[in-house]
């Protein structure tokens, strides 16, 4: 049994161990009080009376350390340090009581959670609209700033003794300073000297309250010494107390304006003294102004017309559609030009060359036209009579130049037929050259046949629906019948050529002879759809062109017939010696550069020589020249058949190989057994012949070499018995790569004259 703050306990565990249980839990809550009030002052370090927290918190502190000291005397009963600790808390209790009675009024004094968070709210209240404020002061110092330095106008603020305080970049571009260089200026030293007190009056009653504002027109010297116009707008500013601070100034560059002005009055001057007369009407066409011009070209004065509508000087023809069709220009084209016949005061009609333009508004609308009038009747008077005298000159150049036009293009033709190489050549360039001649015309060029029997159309041209016979007999034509030009039209009853169908002869046609050297040669036909196009120098036209024609056709004839005879052999028809070595160089040169072959074919006639002496030389000819005729037949049109020499015939075929050669020679060979001949009614015997044939490049290299391969080849099939075909042999193979030729057999000369 124990003793504890005077009372005597039995030992009871169970009431022991929930008493030192209680005191522990009661010390470790007046513990973690403290710290959260010390964990509150150093979070509200300005808080009015945190003071009294901290005593509290020492108070507390003491009354937790009473209950630990409880437990430790229940084992070591100290009583005098669980006094010393009472006495503690005690005089801490009255501390704490005596500071709260002297700081009641403090407490009372100091506002509620509700009132300070009213007075939070306000506080807020007024920042953010303190904050609204500075914004809006903000936005107002940028649009202030944006509107001066970015605005076209030049704006400026000057003290009051004339020094520019600020200035924006569209003043320095009016005056050519940098910024700089103006801030370092006044207004007066950049002022024209005449115009430096033009405003000076103004500056004073703006200064004394008499007027908010001023505007003047002045001048300024541009930094590169020209002339600028401006309109000075001077405003001044005050400080709350009425004292003027600076002016704020905005500056407009006049000097495009002051030229326009200018030139308005130049023009204006030059209007008046214009000799053409200038109509000013509105848009319902009243007469707003007009010149001294106008005054003297219509006979009525300024007073009389103002006022009076525009249709009192037009026509009463034309007032109605003229002054339509003016206004649709106007507001389709934007302008209208012309003759206008004008009636003056006095009556009488005047021509007037007008130019009448819009006159619109500032926003573009039309509200007045400007008409100048040049009086043009003395020389509308002229130019009738020049024109009509001009009208006989150019018809008398037109027919000069027509005329010229077809002698060059009657030259260019007879140049170009001139150059044609063949008859047929010409047929094709002859429509091409004479339907320029002869413009709007169908015709053509017809020729007289060899047998004289027929004339056929060569060439024609125009439209497709000819009414001329594309062949026909020449008695059929009166124009070859007479010899002369005929021209026939469609209600004539004149001679009717019967090669023009007269149901569709469209209007007229004309037939021309062409006759060369005596000779006729055939017809130029022309006919045309309308009467009267065929005029007597278009007839004259076409018999120079008839006659040219002709004469054109034959030259080539005869250049034809001359050449032919220069490369054809007279009795055979082949062609000659000369031809066959120009032919074969040729072709050699081709197959080499295609990478071709040439076949080359001698021919013989066997026994020949028994021919001329058993029938006669004559029957010899006979001979070769029926053989010409076959082989001429029977041949492709790229193979050349020549004659050789003597009895001797040569047949080049390009591009073919050597199977196709002895293919072609055979053929030939068994062709000719079968030939019948005849000479004086008298048949020949039969016909046999010996072939060669060599091959380039492979029997030759050279045409000299392969013609010399076939003759080779000809003597072995003569030596073999005639009347057979043989190819050249080669023997290349047998010889150097450098010495490569063609071993050909020498040919004995008495074999070919043996026949």
């Amino acid at each position: 049994m124990y003793q504890q703050y005077g009372h005597c306990y039995q030992c009871q565990p169970e009431l022991l161990w929930l008493d030192i249980l209680s005191d522990c839990a009661l010390a470790v809550a007046y513990y973690l009080i403290p710290v959260v009030l010390i964990y509150f002052i150093r979070k509200w370090q300005d808080f009015p009376l945190n003071w009294i927290f901290r005593l509290i918190a020492v108070l507390i502190v003491t009354g937790g350390t009473i209950h630990w000291m409880a437990i430790w005397t229940l084992w070591r009963p100290i009583f005098w340090l669980l006094g010393f600790v009472k006495a503690i808390a005690a005089f801490a209790s009255l501390a704490m009581a005596v500071l709260l009675m002297r700081s009641l009024p403090e407490i009372i004094a100091t506002p509620s959670f509700t009132e300070l968070k009213k007075a939070t709210q306000k506080l807020e209240l007024k920042i953010t609209e303190q904050h609204l404020t500075q914004e809006a002061l903000h936005e107002s110092k940028q649009c202030f700033h944006n509107a001066f330095h970015y605005t076209t106008t030049g704006m400026a603020l000057v003290g009051l003794n004339g020094s520019w305080l600020q200035v924006n970049r569209s003043l320095c571009e009016i005056v050519g300073y940098s910024e700089q260089e103006l801030l370092s200026m006044t207004c007066q030293d950049i002022t024209h000297p005449d115009d430096r007190d033009i405003d000076i009056d103004c500056m004073s009653q703006l200064l004394h309250g008499e007027i908010r504002y001023y505007h003047v027109q002045k001048r300024y010297v541009h930094k590169f010494g020209n002339v600028v116009w401006i309109l000075w707008s001077a405003s001044l500013v005050r400080n709350a107390q009425g004292q003027p601070l600076y002016w704020l100034v905005q500056i407009q560059d006049l000097t495009e304006r002051k030229q326009i002005e200018k030139t308005l009055q130049q023009q204006a001057c030059i209007v008046e003294n214009i000799s053409d007369g200038v109509i000013v009407t509105d848009f319902s066409s009243y007469i707003l102004d007009w010149n001294a011009a106008a005054e003297k070209m219509f006979g009525y004065t300024k007073t009389e017309i103002l006022g009076k509508k525009l249709e009192i000087l037009y026509s009463p023809q034309q007032s109605a559609a003229l002054s339509q069709k003016i206004f649709e220009d106007l507001l389709g084209v934007g302008r209208w030009s012309g003759e206008i016949n004008f009636v003056c005061k006095n009556g009488t009609e005047r021509i007037c060359e007008s130019v009448i333009l819009p006159l619109y508004n500032e926003h573009g609308q039309l509200r007045a036209t400007v008409a100048v009038n040049r009086n043009i009747t003395e020389r509308k008077q002229v130019e009738l009579a020049l024109q009509q005298a001009n009208e006989q000159l150019t018809g008398w150049v037109q027919e000069l130049e027509k005329r010229n036009r077809e002698i060059a293009l009657l030259g260019e033709m007879s140049d170009i037929l001139q150059a044609c190489l063949t008859v047929e050549e010409a047929y094709k360039v002859i429509a091409q050259l004479v339907q320029p001649l002869f413009p709007d015309t169908s015709g053509g060029v017809f020729i007289i046949s060899a047998s004289k029997h027929l004339v056929e159309a060569v060439t024609t041209w125009g439209n497709s629906n000819f009414a001329c016979k594309k062949v026909f007999a020449p008695k059929q034509c009166w124009a070859l019948r007479r010899g002369r030009s005929h021209l026939v039209t469609a209600d004539s009853h004149g001679l009717y050529c019967s090669h023009i169908e007269e149901d569709s002869l469209p209007g007229e046609a004309l037939c021309v002879p062409m006759v060369a050297q005596g000779e006729a040669l055939g017809m130029l036909h022309l006919h045309s759809h309308h009467k009267g196009h065929l005029t007597a120098a278009k007839q004259r036209l076409a018999s120079a062109v008839a006659e040219r024609i002709a004469l054109a056709l034959a030259n080539l004839r005869l250049n034809e017939a001359l050449q032919q005879q220069s490369i054809r052999d007279p009795l055979t028809g082949l062609f000659n010696r000369r031809y066959l070595e120009e032919s074969l160089e040729r072709e050699i040169s081709r197959a080499e550069r295609n990478q071709q072959t040439v076949g080359i074919i001698m021919i013989d006639v066997d026994h020949f020589k028994h021919f001329n002496d058993t029938y006669g030389h004559e029957a010899g000819d006979t001979v070769l020249r029926e053989l010409g005729v076959f082989l001429r037949k029977h041949i492709r049109k790229a193979d050349i058949a020549c004659r050789y020499g003597g009895e001797e015939l040569l047949l080049i075929l390009p591009e073919a190989s050597c199977e196709v050669c002895q293919e072609r020679a055979e053929r030939i060979r068994q062709g000719i057994k079968h030939l019948d001949v005849y000479h004086q009614r008298q048949k020949l015997g039969n016909i046999t012949l010996s072939v060669g044939i060599a091959m380039f490049p492979e029997h030759g290299s050279t045409g000299a070499a392969v013609i010399e391969a076939a003759d080779t080849a000809l003597y072995h099939a003569k030596k073999a018995g005639r009347d057979r075909v043989v190819v050249a042999q080669s023997y290349q193979s047998c010889l150097p790569e450098t010495d490569k030729q063609y071993f050909i057999l020498p040919k004995p000369r008495y074999e070919m004259n043996v026949g």
